[in-house]
């Protein structure tokens, strides 16, 4: 096999460290998105232990012989609010898993790219599988970030109806009558 030229060295060296230097970052990104990942599973599982209790503070009344309108409203509301928090935070979660997947997606297309770069030095035709591999690789990227910017512009909404809801129960019961109905969404 013949030597490789100098400048053809320098530019294998420069490409290979295109598709790694993007894996690392990916990396990164992929622990950031783990993490919120995990925040918003834990999320979930507090608004169901919310669920629970809130209905067994309902048995409890009803036991007790405690169970008025405004107790049954209130329970109700209670739960629906609950039941689109977690509508919105598991949609957060779904949108947070594709950006993951498609991130493992992207090392893995630049994983491939990147020994495909190497083997070139044996036969050309590895370039083109190359140059197909990285570009799918930042289209993948770019869908996880595109991914993980809807998730980011959502992460406010439940707080910000949980802070009306109490709002509006705090203002029921200073004014001893029913909330208008949830905004569902």
């Amino acid at each position: 096999m013949p030597a490789m030229p100098p400048e053809n060295v320098y530019k294998f060296i420069s490409a290979s460290v295109v598709p790694v230097v993007i894996i690392s970052a990916c990396g990164l990104l992929g622990l950031c998105f783990y993490n919120r990942l995990a925040t918003l599973v834990s999320r979930l599982r507090e608004f169901q232990r919310e669920r629970l209790d809130e209905h067994e503070r309902y048995i409890e009344a009803r036991l007790e012989g405690k169970l008025t309108d405004l107790v049954r409203r209130r329970h109700r509301q209670i739960q629906e609010m609950l039941e689109i928090q977690t509508r919105r935070v598991n949609r957060r979660a779904q949108l947070l898993r594709f950006s993951i997947l498609s991130l493992l997606a992207t090392i893995a297309a630049l994983t491939i790219c990147s020994l495909a770069l190497g083997l070139s030095t044996l036969h050309a035709a590895f370039n083109y599988l190359a140059l197909v591999l990285f570009i799918v690789g930042a289209l993948l990227l770019l869908l996880s970030v595109i991914l993980a910017a809807i998730e980011v512009r959502a992460a406010l909404q439940p707080v910000e109806q949980e802070s009306r809801f109490v709002s509006r129960l705090s203002e029921e019961l200073e004014r001893d009558e029913p909330p208008p109905p949830l905004i569902r969404g």
